[in-house]
């Protein structure tokens, strides 16, 4: 699937899209951001404010300058994982 067609079809069913670099640090030097839909929360180590869960779809595409991160209509989706993110850390 495109990311267009993913970003639409979540956009039907009213669910928020944040996008983000390198859900899969192997990826980083392509450049592509990939989209992250949370699902929960879980208890978050004293040092955090939150663990947050999400649905990570990461997609693949044509490799971007270094400086210039981009979210095509045309990257390819690659995956569906769930993420954990610990958020508002010291």
């Amino acid at each position: 699937m495109s990311r267009t067609e993913v970003e639409e079809y979540l956009q039907i069913q009213n669910v928020k899209v944040r996008q983000m670099c390198c859900v899969d640090v192997k990826d980083f030097s392509k450049g592509v951001y990939d989209d992250l839909t949370k699902i929960g929360e879980e208890n978050a180590p004293w040092f955090c404010r939150q663990k947050n869960v999400y649905i990570a779809f990461q997609f693949t595409g044509v490799r971007r300058s270094a400086n210039l991160w981009d979210a095509a209509g045309n990257d390819t989706l690659k995956s569906v994982n769930i993420y954990r993110w610990l958020e508002g850390c010291l």
